[in-house]
């Protein structure tokens, strides 16, 4: 259901206009909309800057900042936090590099040995120099130990290691000339150790500051976010009469919040009007269901939410997704597991959680009882059990399921059809509910004398009953389908018979896919079954195996089918049962000017 809004009118002077707006963010009630932004100037483009770079460095500290660590409050600002985060992260990178820098030539300088360097320049001096080198394997010539003063420190997978004493000759075709550290392979690798243990430091203090400062920047980041809601209404939704005398804005309010609203205008003096939406106006849109119906709300939201002038349809399709849902998981064991696992993660779960789980434990029993149905469990089939014998009439077999599943199918549609009804009598143009009461008159009509009377002699009573209600179904489609003159609506009652009756078996054959995913969740069932006894029948290890392939594949199967069977019933319920409903969507949600609002937003 659609809470109806009221549109408020206000005129302020300018002198008490700050006030006024500071008083409206404080109660809360009132939706003005949103501006552009684009050409932000001034203190919101110096807001809009600092958030940016609040959310930026919130996100980089996420990273670092373990899970469950006790908030000590923080005494720096949060230009001061941003500002040291960059710092100790720039130091940290440098840091990283050093050590791969450091470890890369401690490896390298491993392969030559402990040596000195102290020694080698001596040897320099004396006139005596060593150089080293590295060659791929096939390019190394074994004659080269008889023509040069070389020595072999070291022969690897690819690569020769080897030194060169004295030489002065040309320098080797082909062969790398090695550039050594001056320090040792220990000397490299302490200072790595060193590093390493900076680091660690580092990442500490990228802890304690992800951890305390977080919280700072978050509340921060609300207040800046709620002052620019404020700007925005300042400098975008606010006009002047009178040479800036009087500030005007206009708002929209639940009918709900009036009371609250009036109280303040009144108390303070404050010049309004109020108005209900006129035809082609889209004011915001706030769901209120019952209990039952706002467990469903998540699911029409990731769709659209209705415009203002037509149906919420979030109860209309609630037990049909709840039936949809256990009718392609259609296993009463899997049912039984997420009834009782909903149940019992209840218990324990945030108050924000329950309703999800409320809504896991209606699926887990719609499955339990659909499972019963088509004789399911746990991938058995219990038709086929002897000790069943008595129940097996109560299981439907897979051509029953079949016609089930259209049966259901054609219900959602005529009902989605009535629902379209509602939704036309509201709009601009009731009349246009007669064509769809044309359709529905049609449909009850092939009913009933194709099918229910079809065995029967008809009397000239009901043979002019018949044709008159066929007449008058067609020609309240031809008529009534569209608006304009009336050759323009036989042109688009034509138009909608087409596409109607070229559609609607478009629209009944997919509900096959009820019985199509249900049939495929029983048959992945009983083969991990069948896998389980065949691969577990084995003395000792059998059992074992017998269990993993049990509870593994079963809990496999449960996840990808009910991935499957939350996806396909909201296609049918989005496509198929919005359609024929005639849904048009588009709504835009209420988000009053609030500073409640604003804090549940940023955070």
């Amino acid at each position: 259901m659609i809470v109806p809004m009221m549109k408020y009118g206000f005129a302020v002077h300018h002198t008490a206009y700050r006030q006024f707006l500071d008083d409206l963010q404080e109660l809360g009630v009132v939706h003005v909309g949103k501006g552009s932004e684009k050409n932000a100037t001034g203190e919101t483009a110096a807001l809009q800057g600092e958030a940016a770079r609040i959310r930026q460095t919130t996100e980089l500290l996420k990273h670092y900042r373990k899970e469950g660590q006790e908030v000590v409050p923080c005494d720096h600002t949060v230009a001061e936090i941003i500002e040291q985060t960059q710092l100790v992260l720039k130091r940290l990178e440098g840091a990283e590099a050093e050590l791969e820098q450091l470890k890369k030539k401690a490896a390298e300088r491993q392969v030559w040995g402990d040596y000195s360097n102290d020694i080698l320049e001596k040897l320099k001096e004396a006139g005596i120099k060593i150089d080293f080198y590295s060659v791929p394997v096939k390019k190394w010539n074994p004659e080269w130990l008889e023509q040069y003063p070389i020595e072999i420190v070291k022969r690897c997978d690819k690569e020769v290691k080897f030194i060169t004493i004295g030489y002065e000759g040309e320098p080797f075709d082909g062969i790398r000339l090695e550039k050594l550290s001056k320090h040792t392979a220990k000397e490299l690798l302490r200072q790595a150790a060193g590093l390493e243990h900076e680091i660690s430091e580092i990442l500490k203090k990228l802890d304690a500051m992800g951890t305390n400062g977080i919280p700072v920047m978050q509340e921060r980041l609300a207040a800046i976010e709620l002052r620019l809601e404020w700007l925005d209404v300042w400098n975008n939704q606010t006009s002047e009469i009178g040479e800036g005398t009087l500030h005007l804005l206009e708002g929209w309010v639940p009918v709900t919040e009036q009371e609250k609203l009036k109280a303040y205008l009144e108390k303070n003096h404050i010049f309004y009007l109020e108005a209900t939406a006129e035809p082609g106006e889209q004011p915001p849109i706030q769901l209120t269901n019952n209990k039952f119906g706002r467990l469903f709300e998540p699911i029409s939201k990731l769709f659209s939410l209705p415009a203002y002038a037509e149906l919420d349809l979030t109860i209309y399709f609630a037990p049909f997704f709840m039936l949809f849902f256990g009718f392609c998981l259609g296993d009463a064991g899997y049912g039984l597991v997420l009834l009782l696992g909903s149940t019992i993660y209840k218990r324990y779960a945030g108050a924000s959680v329950k309703p999800y789980l409320t809504l896991g434990q209606l699926f887990g029993a719609s499955t339990l009882i659909m499972g019963l149905i088509f004789g399911t469990f746990f991938g058995i089939e219990l038709a086929k059990q002897d000790a069943l014998g008595v129940l097996k009439e109560m299981f439907l077999d897979s051509s029953q399921v079949f016609t089930l599943s259209l049966i259901v199918g054609a219900v959602q549609i005529l009902f989605g059809i009535i629902i379209r009804v509602k939704n036309q009598l509201r709009r601009e143009y009731p009349l246009q509910a007669l064509s769809s009461v044309g359709w529905l008159l049609l449909f009850f009509t092939i009913g009933l004398f194709s099918f229910f009377l079809k065995d029967q002699e008809l009397s000239s009573l009901l043979n002019i009953v018949k044709n008159v209600f066929y007449a008058a179904s067609i020609l309240m489609i031809l008529l009534f389908s569209g608006t304009g003159p009336i050759h323009l609506r036989l042109i688009g009652g034509l138009w909608e018979m087409y596409n109607t009756v070229t559609g609607i078996f478009g629209d009944l054959l997919s509900y096959i896919r009820l019985f199509a995913l249900g049939i495929a969740s029983s048959i992945l069932g009983l083969v991990i079954n069948q896998m389980a006894a065949s691969f577990g029948s084995g003395k000792y290890i059998g059992p074992v195996i017998f269990i993993l392939i049990i509870v593994i594949g079963h809990t496999a199967n449960l996840a990808i089918s009910s991935l499957g069977a939350f996806v396909h019933p909201m296609r049918l319920t989005f496509v198929e049962f919005y359609k024929n409903a005639g849904f048009q969507g588009g709504g835009k949600p209420y988000k009053p000017f609030s500073k409640q609002q604003n804090n549940l937003s940023s955070t």
